[in-house]
């Protein structure tokens, strides 16, 4: 510490902040992470390429087979989808609207 309090030890330290702030210097691991993400777009939908391959692997494990990619979105798609609230199918609905309504 107390070397960076002597006039070459500030000088050194100018020279090394000057290169962190032109980029020259390695970025931050999470800025890295960030710049390189990449995504898998499965019927509408975006996925982590890292996750969905992890979670690939570990399906085809489980079921002791390979997992197509094409067949990995279809079940991650169908997973994450937002489900209804409700618990009766839509005619039943409609049926009762229509009984309650004008």
């Amino acid at each position: 510490m107390a070397y960076y309090r002597t006039a070459e030890g500030k000088e050194k330290k100018n020279l090394q902040n000057g290169k962190r702030r032109q980029g020259n210097g390695p970025a931050h691991p999470r800025r890295r992470a960030a710049a390189r993400r990449q995504t898998v777009e499965q019927e509408g939908m975006r996925f982590d390429i890292d996750i969905f391959r992890y979670v690939r692997m570990v399906v085809s494990l489980i079921e002791g087979r390979r997992v197509s990619q094409r067949e990995m979105g279809k079940m991650l798609a169908r997973a994450v989808r937002q489900h209804r609230i409700a618990k009766r199918r839509r005619i039943e609905y409609a049926l009762s609207y229509l009984r309650n309504g004008p």
